[in-house]
């Protein structure tokens, strides 16, 4: 089982903790018998299997789940349906306020908290009656089957683009790369950066970052940074290299790691609330950097963005294990730099029950000890798309019977640091990822999938639905999207690959213009130029529905109306590539012609650089093994004329002239 799966694996667990499932339906059980039926070479060649099989063998779990128990979580790649039977349960559960409503009291914000404890409590003792055992029984057997854990990296969001009509978004561009983006002109967290001379790397236990010079091609480790005197006290997830400030901003765990696990995990007791810091460090002096300022707040780390000088820090933070019907308000309350938050920074849910919060807190780092504002978007579970305005926070509400779904949205603007609700809405069907949602002068689209067939849907400022296209793609789902100014593109897949364009210049009435069907799908796509889309994925045969290989299809898209796919290339027994699920993966820079990424085959993870020429297609110019054993994903990124790739503790250096090996570190 690829990391991929396990970590979908993982996270329908977590969604599904408080559902009382049949042993039968255990995604553990299921991906027992997948794994006892098909040989391991088999395995590796199905069509992402974590797509076709484990996974949607384990969403008859999540199913199964929202159609015994009611409202669930939300499922960013899992497979749904919204019937006409379904819709009035739905509607009612969710409020039809345009208006995001703020808490007046503490004890507002319990009486959600309270509602989610009187309905888990019901099903409780409904499972306990029809079951034959106690209340008490099933709640444990939920509990101990149930645990959350918390991740060593968060979890990866997957994938976005600009306001403006741009011809490429060049993340990495001039002297050096920069971290592949979902939105440009916000910058992201990653575990490697660099400003041009040196690498930034965080090193393989999470609890350091390397400091690397590369001046004339050579490296050398000159500093490091500690969080904590004892580099066991806290866990690094992401960090940010501003060049132009000469500022180091680090996004860690508050306290001992293994605390908060326990605490994450359900087990109150060790006396600590999960928490994440974001530490500043002045490197105007890199060989020497100097601790500027920290903040913290409840939860663990979700995600964070970086713009017009402000730190925007995403934390999740679950009550959901350890709340009960006797609770202080310290006890339930974000804390922000062990303060908590006030009443009236917390956005109540569009729906009756709450048990988690989307914390957001800004920092000025030009004040890096201190928050300049902070809310709390109180819910069951959700997502974010950070626009370069906008917050936009999204959250499945499952139905009761046939598994149908709608997705509630709330809209929270930044502006200097300061955050102000804005609007909430909703639409049918749930997000394949943040790709398939993207806000441009004002109004958000977004491209849906709901069960048996996908819609795109147009909503304005206020999230009022203005514009649709509904009943796209029959008995298909959407793999990937990408919008461009005035039209989206996106792919859908079942046995073939149609990737679909849309007129999208007439807000009220969006239009298919173009349809393309080809073997196979793609699961990243990237402009590559102004005429030129990017994709990447995986070669299919039609009949058998196996893999061939990692496939890259360079799409002509200059008549919008008539897409053409120009050119393939297809990296043959290479069953997977860290992109589908990781954009920061990529390294695209269509301004040198360079497309990177790390894959793997059946010998093992290896880092693959391509050249793309209108006339001659794709060029593999670097196909190498990657050395190291960490769980961490590979990134690679440039420096002039060296290529860097990174895989835990270890770096290895390329020339980008006659891609030989011209140096190597181990940390």
């Amino acid at each position: 089982m690829d990391r991929r799966e396990q970590e979908v694996l993982d996270k329908i667990r977590e969604k599904t903790a408080d559902a009382e499932v049949p042993e039968n339906l255990e995604p553990e059980h299921i991906r027992r018998i997948l794994e006892e039926k098909e040989p391991e070479m088999d395995r590796k060649r199905k069509v992402h299997i974590w797509k076709m099989g484990s996974l949607a063998a384990a969403c008859v779990a999540v199913i199964f789940g929202a159609a015994v128990w009611g409202l669930s979580g939300t499922g960013e790649r899992t497979m749904t349906s919204r019937s006409t039977d379904n819709a009035s349960n739905i509607d009612e559960a969710v409020s039809s306020s345009k208006t995001v409503a703020r808490a007046e009291s503490y004890e507002q914000v319990y009486g959600y908290i309270k509602e989610y404890l009187d309905e888990r409590a019901l099903r409780y003792s409904d499972t306990a009656k029809s079951t034959g055992g106690s209340e008490v029984q099933v709640m444990e057997e939920s509990m101990d089957s149930g645990s959350a854990e918390m991740n060593s990296e968060p979890l990866m969001e997957t994938r976005d683009m600009a306001d403006e009509a741009m011809p490429v978004a060049d993340a990495a561009a001039g002297d050096y790369s920069q971290t592949n983006v979902r939105q440009e002109g916000v910058d992201e967290g990653d575990v490697v950066k660099t400003d041009g001379r040196y690498l930034y790397v965080l090193e393989d236990n999470g609890n350091k970052i390397a400091i690397i010079d590369t001046k004339d091609q050579k490296m050398k480790e000159v500093a490091a940074v500690n969080v904590e005197d004892n580099e066991k006290d806290s866990y690094i997830y992401e960090f940010y290299v501003m060049p132009d400030s000469k500022k180091l901003v680090v996004i860690c765990s508050k306290g001992d790691p293994d605390l908060v696990r326990d605490v994450y995990s359900g087990y109150p007791d060790s006396g600590m609330q999960a928490a994440t810091m974001a530490v500043t460090y002045d490197i105007q002096d890199p060989q020497n950097p100097s601790e500027e300022g920290r903040v913290s707040q409840s939860g663990n780390y979700s995600s964070s963005r970086m713009a017009d000088g402000h730190l925007y820090l995403f934390t999740e933070w679950s009550l959901y294990m350890y709340i009960n019907n006797d609770m202080e308000p310290r006890e339930y309350i974000p804390l922000i730099n062990g303060e908590m938050m006030k009443a009236d920074d917390i956005y109540l849910p569009p729906s009756r029950k709450a048990y988690m919060y989307e914390v957001i807190t800004s920092v000025d780092l030009e004040k890096p000890g201190e928050t300049k504002d902070s809310k709390a978007i109180f819910s069951e579970g959700g997502q974010i798309y950070v626009s370069n305005s906008n917050i936009y926070f999204y959250e499945t509400v499952w139905g009761r019977y046939s598994g149908g779904c709608i997705t509630t949205i709330r809209k929270v603007a930044y502006k200097d640091g300061k955050l102000e609700a804005k609007a909430q809405g909703q639409f049918d069907g749930y997000l394949n990822d943040s790709f398939s949602i993207d806000e441009y002068k004002g109004n958000l689209r977004v491209v849906t999938t709901d069960n048996d067939s996908n819609a795109v849907y147009i909503l304005d400022e206020e999230l009022e639905e203005i514009g649709a296209i509904e009943k796209l793609a029959k008995d298909e789902r959407v793999y990937s999207a990408r919008f461009m100014g005035d039209v989206g593109y996106f792919v859908t897949f079942r046995e073939t690959d149609p990737l679909f364009s849309v007129d999208l210049s007439d807000p009220e009435n969006p239009k298919v213009i173009g349809e393309l069907k080809i073997p196979g799908f793609s699961d990243y796509l990237h402009f590559y130029g102004e005429d030129q889309l990017l994709g990447i994925g995986m070669d299919v045969d039609e009949e058998t529905l196996v893999t061939n290989g990692v496939k890259l299809t360079m799409f002509d898209i200059s008549d919008k109306t008539d897409v053409k796919e120009a050119d393939t290339y297809v990296l043959k027994n290479v069953y997977n590539t860290d992109v589908s699920y990781d954009y920061k993966a990529a390294l695209i820079d269509p301004g040198r012609n360079i497309i990177g990424f790390p894959a793997d085959t059946e010998g093992g993870q290896k880092y693959y650089l391509f050249e793309y020429d209108k006339g001659n297609g794709f060029a593999c110019n670097m196909e190498e093994e990657i050395n190291g054993n960490s769980m961490r994903n590979t990134r690679g990124l440039y420096i002039d004329d060296t290529l860097y790739v990174v895989k835990g503790n270890i770096i290895e250096a390329y020339s980008l002239k006659d891609y030989k090996k011209v140096g190597d570190l181990i940390l």
